[in-house]
């Protein structure tokens, strides 16, 4: 059974930064980019693990591996790009003359 501690927050954050990295290397310059990958990454896994840890369940550190990829698919898909809107403005202006 695996406690929290030190060592177990380490590498909850190290699986974090490595799946972050992993999700920027996949989505190029889509997405959040490289650090947000990377801190959001970091913030998944470490809230995964500990939920697991708390729960008692087995394997914290693959649930927190998998529940970061969830995280950063979900951040990753409903980011919000504002450069990325179209404008809806008429390329003349209307005049009903």
């Amino acid at each position: 059974m695996e406690e929290l501690n030190g060592v177990t927050i380490y590498w909850l954050i190290s699986i974090g930064l490595l799946v972050g990295y992993i999700t920027d290397l996949i989505m190029i310059k889509r997405g959040i980019g490289v650090i947000g990958n990377l801190v959001w990454g970091s913030i998944g896994s470490v809230l995964i693990g500990v939920i697991c840890i708390l729960l008692g369940l087995f394997g914290p550190l693959i649930y927190a591996a998998i529940g970061s990829i969830a995280f950063l698919f979900l951040i990753n898909v409903f980011s919000f790009h504002p450069e990325q809107v179209t404008d809806a403005r008429a390329s003349q202006p209307y005049n009903p003359e």
